[in-house]
């Protein structure tokens, strides 16, 4: 995944520069508003090369027609916020749903505030063949809702954590949007219904152990560049099931779990040899892939018995002793 990274911050109180705004996003549309309505319109974006998380706060009455070059799911965090697409139609009110192309869309709301997931359909659509262990799946979406109520808040959760990762500042960490991209992407593919198929193939013990020895070389040789778990499971020529059964099987572990070890390994050997008065640890963690610096700080002292910070102050006096 590229390391490309761009920050946008705009405001607007003309509905013709939202429309331009959200062109800049991927996004064909026409908004409008009676004049007086008091409309606002706030965006606050962030974009890498395979997805982009976006915070909009639009203010007053307005509406909203068209559609968007990427799968787009919307999550509503306040106000009034009514869909339709295609004839489907919903109300966002802390029910997060899909926008996909080349579908017609329209909204109806008022002093609303959303958290929008952008996702290319091409690159979603590799994240499931790897998952399903299907070369020729055709990812095909068959609703703009959630399959239930619970996957609703799940999907829920997970986008409104991508937004404040962006607004914390860890998300410009190329390790931390792959995880993020990755973590979105299975997030959308278990919460809307899809139209797969998946079928597990199997494998012998000793092929699965010839599997997890090359996902192990390819975690060890890559873990400081942004790969992800379906990356992982690529390398090897497996699914993400597969990936998982044979680390547990064989480290006690998911994929997901071993690529941290060894991260934070790293993570590790850095904080040894960095000087305590220019080391910000939420940078360094985020820059090994821990954008939470308090489930950074857990795993640490699990592994090592001391938190980071014990560990830096540690440094400090090894710096100055002689």
């Amino acid at each position: 995944m590229a390391a490309d990274f761009t920050r946008q911050h705009s405001h607007t109180f003309d509905p013709a520069e939202a429309d331009a705004l959200l062109a800049a996003a991927g996004g064909r549309f026409a908004v409008a508003s009676e004049p007086g309505a008091g409309f606002s319109f706030a965006v606050d974006q962030a974009t890498d090369a395979a997805f982009s998380v976006a915070r909009y706060a639009i203010g007053g009455k307005w509406e909203a027609s068209g559609e968007f070059e990427d799968l787009v799911v919307v999550s509503v965090t306040g106000g009034d916020y009514r869909w339709e697409i295609d004839g489907e139609r919903g109300d966002a009110a802390g029910s997060p749903f899909l926008i996909r192309p080349g579908h017609d869309f329209a909204c109806y709301a008022e002093g609303s505030e959303a958290v929008s997931i952008f996702l290319p359909p091409g690159m979603l659509q590799d994240v499931a063949r790897t998952t399903s262990g299907d070369e020729d799946l055709n990812l095909v979406f068959e609703s703009a809702q959630t399959i239930t109520p619970r996957h609703a808040e799940f999907m829920l959760t997970a986008s409104t954590a991508a937004a404040e990762y962006m607004e914390a500042g860890t998300f410009r960490h190329p390790l931390v949007r792959a995880s993020l991209f990755h973590s979105l992407s299975m997030a959308v593919l278990q919460s809307f219904p899809v139209s797969t198929d998946p079928r597990e193939r199997t494998l012998t013990t000793a092929g699965k152990r010839r599997k997890f020895r090359r996902a192990v070389t390819f975690i060890e040789d890559y873990a400081s560049l942004p790969i992800t778990v379906a990356d992982i499971a690529g390398s090897a020529g497996v699914t993400l099931a597969q990936l998982n059964t044979a680390f547990r099987t064989h480290s006690g572990t998911t994929a997901q779990g071993y690529l941290q070890r060894v991260r934070l390994s790293a993570a590790h050997a850095d904080l040894l040899v960095s000087d305590p008065a220019s080391t910000d640890l939420t940078d360094l963690a985020a820059r090994w892939g821990f954008p939470d610096l308090d489930r950074f700080s857990r795993g640490y002292r699990s592994a090592y018995g001391v938190p980071p910070t014990v560990e830096l102050g540690g440094a400090r006096s090894d710096a100055v002793d002689p």
